[in-house]
């Protein structure tokens, strides 16, 4: 899977796996919505893609500091995000949280 995001210890820490759904969403509509003809749906996606591809440190939820949280290397979480495509999104959109 091109996506997984194993918190380091799930067990009591729902707010990990929080994150790790932001995190995927954000991929998931860059995905879906980057070059989509609604207007509305390729908001979506330009904004996802506006934030993960930020160099923002300063703010707590940036996609940068959810990385380091989540204990995932940005940069291949970015050059995965770019490889996903909509029938990879459609496919793993109920993705267990452990893999």
């Amino acid at each position: 899977m091109i996506l997984s995001i194993r918190p380091i210890n799930p067990d009591g820490h729902s707010e990990m796996l929080l994150w790790a759904a932001v995190l995927r969403r954000a991929a998931y509509d860059i995905a879906l919505y980057k070059n989509d003809r609604r207007l509305k749906f390729r908001r979506w996606g330009d904004e996802a893609y506006r934030w993960m591809f930020a160099d923002d440190t300063e703010n707590l939820n940036s996609f940068l500091n959810l990385c380091y949280f989540l204990n995932q290397n940005p940069t291949q979480f970015r050059q995965n995000t770019l490889k996903l495509k909509k029938t990879d999104v459609h496919k793993y959109d109920m993705v267990d949280p452990y893999g």
